[in-house]
């Protein structure tokens, strides 16, 4: 009886079901077999049958109470199932016991824990992240020294062609989620990130972020939908550029989720956003960007198998900047990829590494042309954007993510096109 439930890995193969029917089979004939009625318990916990797997683990406890391993799988069925009450009863049971295993009284004690917490009507979490990142092109300037200046060709100086930097790249989510404990599940969910890097010598692409944003959700056409929620929410935030103040922003919009069908996954953003541009001493210019954004995103996730996940998103944004119409645009956007799941192959930590790849295309049209720029021409561009990332956890909270990007940019004025290679390698702690 050393295998351990609740770590048994979803969903079943045909193998295991027909393992789990046998099994049951032969608790039938031995009903008193406490090694048959485990293994029983595991395959049904295996199979998603936890009421199965229930049941036979309680029947063991009726032939010998003093399991207390028995009880804590017990308990981690029952947190599995959202009853917390009831499993914390049998963790208080399992570390009461006389003799505890170390590994048993650990794991009930944390899951005791997560309970009593789970209960809680207040429920705080977060993710923090630190590492070190490499771009070819850290200040994204121009492919070329040749750009145009009122509509006249003109050569850049070195310092403000594009160049390759290292950096740190940090940040910070904190969740907080108040559940008011009715049926439609409303809850008041607010998040606050920090977003924060530091280049090694340009330091013109240093960016520091503050965003908030909070309001409820709950769960609506219960009758037609298994599970559909809306969300409404304000938001605020705030940009500086090299330390220096770019904007500060105020909004909200709607969020929502719905599941369409068996392992597909909906979800869309509208969003409305004020953004308020000042000029300072190292943005002269920066009152020209003072305006309005909408958009929507939308994304899909499917689970294809238990370890392959396909995703795909679409987005629009309009954006109308109140004096300077030649910063007014329109953006499109496609994009989608696969993540695949495999088990630990070196660390033996039980955990699941994950391989993804996405990849995006954007389309950019400007309102008119910049006069300051090039009078004649209208401003397009088009991004390409693709990415691989790799997940290592090291634990339960600990991941070690290696991720590189290209970003290319083509454009109508060649003073805005560009080419961004880059390496990201970092930890993020959850908590």
């Amino acid at each position: 009886m050393a295998r351990d439930i609740a770590q048994a890995p979803p969903p079943p193969s045909s193998e295991v079901q027909q393992q789990y029917e046998a099994a049951f089979q032969e608790t039938l004939r031995k009903p008193a077999d406490l090694d048959v009625l485990f293994h029983f318990a595991t395959l049904a916990a295996q199979t998603g049958d936890l009421e199965g797997a229930i049941s036979a683990l309680e029947r063991m406890l009726l032939i010998d109470p003093d399991l207390p391993r028995v009880r804590l799988e017990l308990g981690v069925l029952y947190y599995r199932l959202g009853s917390y009450e009831v499993s914390r009863t049998y963790f208080e049971g399992a570390l009461k016991a006389p003799n505890v295993p170390p590994d048993v009284r650990a794991k009930a004690e944390q899951f005791m824990a997560d309970a009593i917490s789970k209960q809680n009507p207040s429920h705080f979490s977060g993710e923090a992240f630190f590492g070190w990142r490499y771009q070819s092109n850290a200040n994204l300037g121009p492919s070329t020294s040749s750009v145009r200046l009122f509509g006249q060709t003109a050569n850049l100086n070195q310092g403000a062609a594009g160049a390759p930097d290292w950096g740190i790249v940090s940040s910070l989510q904190v969740r907080h989620v108040y559940d008011f404990g009715r049926q439609d599940k409303a809850a008041l969910e607010t998040q606050f990130t920090v977003y924060a890097n530091r280049q090694f010598t340009q330091s013109q692409a240093n960016v520091t972020l503050l965003d908030l944003t909070s309001g409820p959700r709950f769960q609506v056409f219960a009758n037609s939908f298994e599970d559909m929620s809306v969300r409404p929410f304000l938001s605020g935030g705030y940009i500086w550029v090299n330390d220096t103040p770019y904007y500060g922003s105020y909004g909200g919009g709607i969020e929502t989720s719905t599941l369409l069908g068996d392992g597909l996954r909906g979800n869309t953003v509208f969003l409305f956003r004020r953004h308020e541009n000042q000029d300072t001493a190292y943005l002269p210019t920066n009152s020209q960007f003072r305006g309005t954004e909408l958009s929507a995103n939308s994304n899909l996730l499917y689970a294809l198998t238990p370890r392959i996940s396909l995703f795909a998103n679409g987005n629009v944004q309009r954006f109308e900047a109140d004096t300077a119409l030649w910063q007014s645009y329109q953006l499109f956007g496609a994009g989608g990829g696969f993540a695949f799941r495999f088990p630990d192959p070196v660390l033996r930590t039980g955990g699941f590494w994950t391989f993804a790849v996405n990849a995006a295309v954007q389309w950019w049209k400007y309102d008119s042309p910049d006069p300051t720029v090039d009078p004649g021409v209208d401003r397009y561009q088009n991004d390409t954007i693709l990415n691989v990332t790799a997940s290592i956890p090291f634990d339960d909270r600990t991941t070690l993510t290696v991720s590189g990007g290209r970003f290319n940019r083509t454009s109508s004025v060649p003073n805005y096109a560009f080419t961004n290679n880059s390496l990201l390698f970092g930890v993020s702690w959850r908590f």
